[in-house]
């Protein structure tokens, strides 16, 4: 095709053997005309402008971030997505499910959901709540008798023997979900009642819930109960509630209740046969060398580099286990764990299923600590029922940057969400990268969110 420059050439070109024509035409009558040798072109397209809008530059914003950590060398892969105003705003992805075979991830990629177990359980037992079954304020004991005759860490002998004293009160199920039970996990600290929860070999994959739950009744507290956030196994414990109140077990109820109405086809404690070439590695970073170094994990280094956890990265997961964990074992999909989501900003209802009314999910995303030492959490969080929760802004990196009153929480393997009512707006992040400690890269992606 012709330039705009050559069709006017063109033109002048014909223009001139028009005015030979005429003047030749004068002179004889006889010469034939000449014939000017003209080509139709048709000027090149030039493309619409492409609007910046705050939806353009936040993708914009969000693509540099996620392809910089992976150029970077710091993540394997990495997904996220945008919902506000009724819809999905934003999609995007870099990098790799399996690193080494040169997988892309994808979103219909199936990974280790880990501790985004928690807000699921919660809002099952929520719902067990709204039937009638218990009050926040009962005793766990009442349901579970268990826990009837538990006593509280107060010294360590010289023997390493442990001295115990009563309770001041009972241990409520409001504890159980606000991380107040004086219950810990044994697996992130080293102290003498995480010491025992290790000897008492808690969370076995062949344990059942109901055997889970008979030996944390024999282990302390870790300091009297409503006095202090401790993350706990305390959900686990939801777990095995959940199965004396409902007449289930954890995983029936949570497919009937939650996953079958919101569509979750892909999340459940055990990856489903038809997924399992979606279901890729999880990965650890080494950061002692001069450059970042990603370790794949498998069954047989995992316990060693994530330091204390006690079941394997992968058979765990692909192979049906009796412990079906309510604080970290599901295995799920980021459009899956976006139809939980979306019944969040909904307030309680979504694929046109009533889950929890409006009232009972607001004071779940309350602050329930009050004045209670808020303990590992920053000081910018307070904690709810099963969420963290969003109070206030400070100058701290640590500190996830979202608005006031959002609510939030994630999973070891890196993935995370966080819900936004003043925007009406939920973020999932999809990831399979064991990083319990560093908040760099969820704080990187809310600020890249929000316009920073």
């Amino acid at each position: 095709m012709k330039t705009v420059k050559s069709w006017k050439n063109q033109f002048g070109l014909m223009l001139g053997g028009l005015s030979i024509l005429a003047l030749s035409a004068c002179a004889t009558t006889t010469q034939a005309p000449l014939q000017a040798n003209v080509v139709e072109t048709i000027p090149a397209p030039i493309p619409a402008p492409v609007a910046v809008t705050p939806q353009t530059l936040r993708a914009a914003r969000l693509d540099a971030t996620l392809n910089k950590f992976v150029d970077a060398g710091y993540l394997p892969g990495v997904s996220v997505m945008v919902y506000e105003d009724g819809a999905e705003s934003y999609y995007g992805q870099a990098g790799y499910r399996d690193r080494e075979a040169q997988i892309p991830i994808a979103r219909t990629d199936v990974g280790r959901y880990y501790s985004m177990t928690k807000p699921i359980v919660g809002v099952g037992l929520m719902m067990l709540y709204e039937d009638g079954k218990f009050a926040l304020d009962d005793p766990i004991a009442k349901y579970l008798p268990e826990y009837a005759n538990l006593q509280v860490f107060s010294a360590q002998n010289e023997d390493g023997s442990l001295v115990l004293v009563d309770p001041n009160r009972p241990v409520t199920i409001r504890d159980l979900m606000r991380h107040t039970a004086g219950l810990t996990y044994g697996k992130f600290s080293n102290t003498p009642v995480d010491m025992e929860y290790r000897k008492a070999m808690i969370l076995q994959p062949e344990d059942t819930l109901a055997e889970f739950s008979e030996k944390i009744g024999k282990l302390p507290l870790l300091v009297q109960p409503g006095t202090q956030w401790i993350y706990s196994v305390g959900v686990d414990v939801q777990g095995r509630l959940i199965e004396v109140l409902s007449g289930q077990t954890l995983g029936e109820y949570l497919e009937d209740n939650i996953f079958t109405p919101l569509g979750m086809s892909h999340t459940g404690f055990v990856v489903k046969d038809e997924d399992k070439d979606k279901f890729g590695p999880a990965y650890v970073v080494d950061m002692s060398t001069d450059a970042p170094v990603l370790i794949r994990l498998t069954d047989e280094n995992s316990p060693k580099i994530t330091q204390g956890i006690l079941y394997k990265i992968d058979s765990s997961f692909l192979d049906k286990q009796k412990l079906e964990s309510g604080g970290g074992g599901l295995v799920s999909s980021i459009d899956d764990y976006a139809q939980f989501a979306e019944m969040l900003v909904k307030g309680g209802e979504n694929k046109g299923t009533r889950f929890l009314k409006t009232e009972t999910l607001d004071m779940m995303r309350q602050d329930h600590l009050g004045e209670i030492d808020n303990g590992a959490l920053d000081d910018s969080m307070g904690f709810g029922l099963d969420f963290a929760v969003k109070l206030r802004q400070i100058e701290d990196p640590k500190s996830m940057p979202v608005p006031n009153g959002s609510y939030y929480w994630g999973g070891l393997a890196g993935t995370f969400f966080w819900i936004d009512p003043s925007n009406e707006q939920f973020v999932v992040v999809h990831m399979q990268f064991i990083n319990p400690v560093d908040p760099t890269i969820r704080n990187m992606i809310a600020a890249a969110v929000y316009g920073e």
